[in-house]
């Protein structure tokens, strides 16, 4: 237990490092973790821990999903919905499909695998995207379709994960299987997040401090992902529906010290996480697999952005076609803004151990993270102004102003 201590109080130590430099040097906490886990990884300095699976996929999770749904703007997103449904559903469907046919065509992989490993990448991580948004000017719905976006295609992508993985563990594919899979994951995700989410906002209204609201809002979280687990429902989806439910009463109705207090909490939460999983990764690795797929992981990177052009520039072109268009530079903005995280890695570390591939898996995601980390979120600000997507700064007195009200409100 000692030892076990040690080590996660070095992991933790790292990340907190890694955190305060990159904050100096004004560059992303996400970016900086993961060029330091690769070090890491390279000079064989992290140890060699085993992890369990289901650790992941019953805590990393339900965490990370929902810190992102509780500090969701719903008004916004519910003004965005055709076109963040469009990514989210058949979006996310056409993307694996051309990432896995791509993959399966350059890589070599079983189609199933290729698959997978779609699945997996299809993941949206819009940490670098939304810290890019808050240093410039862009438009708001832009960013609410980006958001919203990948808050739901989250909930799907990890549907199509699980999917994916029982195909491969099988062998085969049963299309009524899979359809019954994806249906009562979808509709059990949905009944579960919206029950558990009215319950746990009235119970956090109704507590009579801030801390009690906090250890309810633990449980509401942790609760809806068991019991979704249980009934075999997504439990991604029922926390993503929980976290946005909740997220909505607390704005509305709770006193600011409350809602202070859980957003303040879950982000902690979130920010541990992040820097827990991206270290994780690198415990998981050996450096030789990681050299030995360099090559992979580069036509892995191909694959993923060829999927997600044809996801973006088919649905919305479809949209146009219905009368609700996205500006073209927009639909450049989401394709260049894929960049994979720590959902990505949490889903490839949550598979079984004894699922084919999986070491091949985790070190081709860990690498395209790396890259799209390295090559798209550190100039995506730049790529921004280049595109001219960005606006203008107005009277900066009277954004602060407004910026007060909005606090005091």
């Amino acid at each position: 237990m000692l030892e076990y201590l040690e080590q996660i109080l070095l992991v933790l130590a790292t990340g907190a490092a890694v955190a305060i430099i990159a904050k100096r040097i004004k560059i992303p906490y996400n970016v900086a973790l993961v060029v330091v886990g690769l070090v890491l990884v390279l000079l064989n300095m992290l140890p060699d821990t085993p992890m369990e699976p289901s650790l992941v996929l019953l805590v990393f999770l339900p965490i990370l999903v929902f810190q992102g749904a509780m500090s969701a703007d719903d008004v916004s997103m519910r003004q965005a919905a055709r076109p963040i449904l469009a990514l989210a559903l058949p979006g996310v469907a056409l993307s694996l499909l051309a990432t896995a046919t791509i993959a399966s065509w350059e890589i070599g992989l079983p189609f199933p695998v290729a698959l997978l490993l779609g699945a997996v990448l299809a993941i949206t991580d819009t940490v670098s995207v939304l810290l890019a948004f808050r240093s410039v000017r862009v438009p708001h719905r832009l960013a609410a379709i980006m958001e919203g976006e990948s808050l739901f295609n989250d909930g799907t992508a990890l549907v199509l994960v699980s999917v994916t993985a029982t195909v491969v563990l099988q062998g085969y594919a049963d299309p009524a299987q899979i359809g019954r899979m994806l249906l009562v994951a979808i509709i059990a995700g949905l009944l579960i997040g919206a029950a558990f989410g009215t319950l746990g906002a009235t119970v956090m209204r109704h507590a009579p401090d801030d801390l009690t609201a906090l250890l309810s809002s633990i449980v509401t979280v942790f609760g809806t992902s068991l019991i979704a687990e249980m009934l075999h429902g997504s439990a991604v989806i029922a926390v993503v529906v929980a976290g946005v439910l909740i997220g909505r009463e607390m704005r509305a109705r709770l006193e600011p010290s409350r809602v202070l207090a859980l957003q303040s909490f879950w982000e902690f939460a979130a920010f541990l996480i992040n820097v827990w999983l991206f270290l994780l990764v690198g415990m998981q690795l050996q450096s030789e697999r990681l050299l030995q797929e360099a090559w992979t992981i580069v036509l892995a990177v191909i694959a993923l952005h060829a999927g997600r052009a044809v996801a973006v520039y088919g649905c919305f072109g479809a949209l146009r076609l219905a009368g609700d268009g996205v500006p073209l530079r927009w639909q450049h903005v989401m394709v260049f803004g894929n960049i994979k995280g720590a959902l990505s890695m949490a889903a490839v570390l949550a598979l079984p151990a004894g699922i084919a591939y999986r070491d091949r898996l985790i070190a081709i995601v860990f690498g395209v993270t790396l890259v799209t980390l390295v090559t798209q979120a550190l100039p995506f600000r730049r790529f921004l102004n280049w595109l001219g997507v960005t606006q203008l700064a107005g009277d900066v007195e009277a954004d602060e102003r407004r910026a007060v009200l909005i606090g005091a409100r």
